[in-house]
């Protein structure tokens, strides 16, 4: 069976810091996502200063034997992934570039990590995803 397509499905932890580097502030998200051959969705709480809101982001999954497509939920292709344990993503958005680095230790711990960079966003955040036992 394929890894990507079946080794990865489940229930995730995900914490995630966010550094904005224009607005000098942080944020945290702590959660859980839900990932499945067609999705993945995350639930759960930002952090913005001593503000608490609820949270969430889903994206649809194309999975075959080279990898995976993420999709926005309106079905537009963000980023596609290898086999690869170590990955660079880009994405153009407008005038907005995200670039991104995913670690897949293995299949109960990954790491993504991404550079936002555009005229009213600079930003980087670190997401570790761990299996749920």
């Amino acid at each position: 069976m394929d890894p990507l397509a079946y080794g990865f499905v489940g229930s995730w932890r995900v914490r995630r810091a966010v550094v904005d580097h224009l607005n000098h502030t942080q944020h945290h998200f702590a959660g859980v996502a839900t990932l499945t051959k067609t999705s993945i969705v995350e639930r759960g709480e930002l952090q913005i200063g001593t503000a608490t809101v609820e949270a969430n982001r889903s994206y649809q999954l194309a999975m075959d034997d080279d990898g995976i497509t993420v999709l926005f939920p309106t079905g537009l292709e963000f980023i596609k992934l290898g086999l690869a344990p170590n990955q660079v993503a880009h994405h153009h958005c407008g005038s907005d570039l995200y670039r991104g680095k995913f670690l897949f230790r293995n299949t109960n711990f990954w790491i993504e990590f991404w550079r936002v960079y555009g005229p009213r966003k600079r930003y980087s955040s670190l997401t570790a995803y761990r299996r749920m036992e």
